[in-house]
């Protein structure tokens, strides 16, 4: 036996077994009383039962009145609630956010931003992925993610669209005994006979930084090249050369035994926001990037 309900009967139904009255139960779902008549008689013509006693005075669900209540209440209750969720990812307010962006940003950017999203939407849920400059736009291209956050270049494709989020100067790194820890700033000539600890070519900073030293014509020896902060870090601090990071990663580098100092004339690293430029993003992705952009 296949029973034919629509969701307005089951709510006639559910409405009528709380309230115990067809005006309340009109009332509750705001439609005419004859409304709510017309609709249970509907429900016990295809159940083939009566679900109420009725007079004048009083409504008393049947057995079967109460049976066919429950499931009728557990139903509306799915429903409402996935018009909810439905109304909640249309408003921005529930939903997930995929973001690519370089390690560097992960560890001093985001925290602050992602806090304070969390704080006010904790349902939302956060995907992050860390990945070198060139693997950003494409987890973008590819529909892996929905915004990435990268340092700004020529190699943006330009099906992206990008904005600026930050920026952060370069400064030198280097051991406290060191000469260069003494000075309140360096010019980038000063690093022409210094022993160096550069970037991966794959990283954001290390083009950046090449680029530096070339336009001020100045050439450094290179001892030893690696791919993470930290591991720059730790090789400045254990005394085998000096290196050039954004301001911002000043923090992740300060172990024992590194100072941080300006360098002039100053080169700034520009931090983009970018994402697909075809058709608007989620609502829940945009709050995120307003958030990001404020």
């Amino acid at each position: 036996m296949v029973i034919n309900l629509a969701m307005y009967h089951l709510r006639t139904v559910e409405a009528l077994h709380r309230l115990r009255s067809f005006t309340l139960a009109a009332e509750d779902m705001e439609i005419s009383q004859p409304a709510v008549s017309r609709a249970l008689a509907e429900v016990e013509r295809r159940i083939g039962g009566r679900l109420f006693d009725r007079s004048t005075r009083s409504v008393v669900p049947t057995h079967l009145g109460d049976e066919i209540s429950a499931h009728a209440a557990m139903a509306v209750a799915t429903y409402d609630e996935a018009l909810n969720r439905i109304a909640r990812h249309m408003n921005g307010d529930d939903g997930v956010v995929r973001l690519a962006c370089l390690p560097s940003v992960t560890a001093a950017l985001l925290p602050a931003v992602i806090s304070d999203f969390r704080r006010d939407l904790p349902q939302v849920g956060l995907k992050i992925h860390d990945e070198p400059q060139e693997n950003v736009a494409e987890k973008i291209l590819n529909g892996t993610v929905d915004l990435g956050i990268l340092a700004f270049d020529s190699t943006i494709p330009p099906e992206l669209e990008v904005e600026e989020v930050a920026s952060d100067r370069l400064v030198a790194i280097v051991p406290a005994g060191h000469p260069f820890a003494k000075c309140d700033e360096l010019a980038w000539n000063d690093f022409a006979h210094e022993k160096f600890i550069a970037f991966d070519a794959v990283t954001s900073i290390g083009p950046l930084v090449g680029h530096a030293f070339a336009k001020h014509d100045v050439a450094v020896e290179t001892v030893q090249s690696a791919r993470s902060i930290p591991a720059v870090g730790g090789l400045v601090s254990a005394g085998l050369g000096v290196s050039v990071v954004p301001e911002m990663v000043v923090p992740l580098v300060k172990f024992e035994g590194i100072e941080s100092v300006p360098i002039l004339p100053p080169i700034e690293r520009a931090l983009v926001v970018v994402h697909r430029k075809r058709g608007p993003l989620p609502a829940v992705v945009e709050r995120f990037r307003q958030r990001l952009l404020a």
